[in-house]
């Protein structure tokens, strides 16, 4: 009776401090969020570059260069904006990753085979995209270059047919074309087709018999390793209160009373796991609601109870080996951040280096990961998961185990 005394107490304690309980559970929560957005593969999320164009010249050239984006593919990436002086003062105000600039004459001195610059200024508030602009504006330079000194013969001639007001002649565009197609021929041998080909392919994912995707969501990938964290640190939270009975002299006042030190022990230990376990089934119950796909309802309760076990346990075992509430914090935090970075949390474990990848395996969250993804990806019953069940309910017990025996040993030493 007394454990469960002791259970509920603790309960009470937390529901009368709720805020210190949201915040715990608004860290894996604020995380998943955060990750799904970032790494989210919507289609409205894509990206796109607003670049303005003052076209001072307006000829055959510059405009051409200045519809390069309009395919409808590149609708979506690229905001072609035309614009006058005007530009210059939109680009103050950061209104555009970039401005082109072509100045008056520049196709006329391109035909001509005369130096001709591209004017390109970037949006100093931004990093990535006035880039994107920069490689994309150096690379158009280059292969306009080329061509130039090519069809250097053809393009003077293109030059002279603009210059005159009237019509050129039939023979005149005719031999503009036997040139450009004499040495288009003898390029044909590197040019068509190109040595290196590129092919994209778009992943269309598998769907079930409802029609529903059988993937899973980004926060879905994000999320299990996040809660683990998540509830670890739910468990350094009740833990503390261990430390926190002793320094407030609780322990001697509950000791006075029919309470043994055994019941004690077992009643804090308890207090853990409840806490840990009704904690991860909420943040389970949040991914449901989030479109969230746990896969087999077996499969993830057993996860969930093996997982809080190997919770409650580990942060037991660390209070027990502590003298103060500021040791056990310090401590515990820098297990459970380390857990979550090499065991999966935050990067999938095959993205590691192979000397770090053993080392996951000796981290609870690395079996609560691997669990939830068998189960989420593959629907994996529970003896599909039963290897990370045997390794989180052991280490659980284990780590419950030695724990209870250290708070034992304190309170017969008169240290707690």
């Amino acid at each position: 009776m007394a454990p469960l005394i002791i259970v509920l107490r603790d309960l009470r304690r937390m529901v009368r401090n709720p805020v210190r309980t949201a915040l715990l559970f608004a860290l894996p929560l604020m995380l998943a969020g955060i990750f799904a957005l970032v790494f989210g593969g919507d289609a409205g999320s894509e990206i796109s570059i607003r670049v303005l164009v003052f076209d001072e010249d307006q000829g055959l050239v510059s405009r051409l260069l200045g519809g390069a984006g309009s395919s409808p593919d590149m609708d979506r990436r690229l905001d072609l904006v035309p614009v006058g002086n005007e530009g210059f003062k939109m680009m103050e105000r950061g209104e555009a990753s970039a401005l082109v600039h072509f100045p008056a004459g520049f196709t006329q001195s391109y035909l001509d085979g005369e130096p001709v610059v591209i004017s390109i200024i970037k949006n100093p508030a931004e990093r990535f995209l006035p880039q994107v602009v920069e490689e994309g504006g150096r690379i158009g330079a280059e292969i306009l270059s080329q061509g130039s000194r090519v069809f250097r013969t053809e393009l003077a001639t293109i030059g002279s047919m603009t210059t005159n007001t009237a019509f050129p002649s039939d023979l005149a565009v005719g031999s503009v074309a036997s040139g450009v197609n004499h040495k288009l021929q003898s390029l044909e041998r590197w040019v068509f087709p190109p040595v290196i080909d590129l092919e994209t392919t778009t992943v269309t994912p598998e769907t079930t018999d409802e029609g529903e995707n059988s993937g899973n969501s980004i926060l879905g990938f994000f999320l299990p390793g996040l809660s683990m964290m998540g509830i670890l640190f739910l468990a350094q939270s009740a833990t503390r209160d261990i430390l926190h009975d002793r320094e407030s002299g609780l322990v001697r006042h509950l000791l006075t009373a029919p309470v043994s030190p055994a019941d004690y022990i077992l009643g804090k230990c308890l207090s853990v796991l409840v806490v840990s376990t009704l904690g991860f089934f909420f943040l389970v119950a949040f991914g449901i609601a989030a479109g969230v796909d746990w896969g087999p309802a077996a499969t993830t309760v057993a996860l969930v109870l093996a997982a809080s076990l190997a919770a409650a346990g580990a942060l037991v075992l660390i209070s027990s080996m502590v003298g103060t509430e500021r040791q056990a914090d310090a401590l515990s935090t820098i297990v459970i951040m380390v857990w979550s970075l090499i065991g999966g949390a935050f990067v999938p474990v095959s993205q590691f280096p192979d000397f770090l990848r053993p080392l996951a395996k000796t981290t609870p969250v690395f079996w609560a990961v691997d669990g939830f993804q068998k189960a989420m990806q593959q629907g994996a019953d529970i003896a599909a998961v039963s290897t990370n069940l045997l390794v989180l309910g052991g280490a659980g017990v284990i780590f419950l185990g030695l724990g209870a025996a250290a708070l034992r040993r304190r309170m017969a030493g008169g240290l707690i």
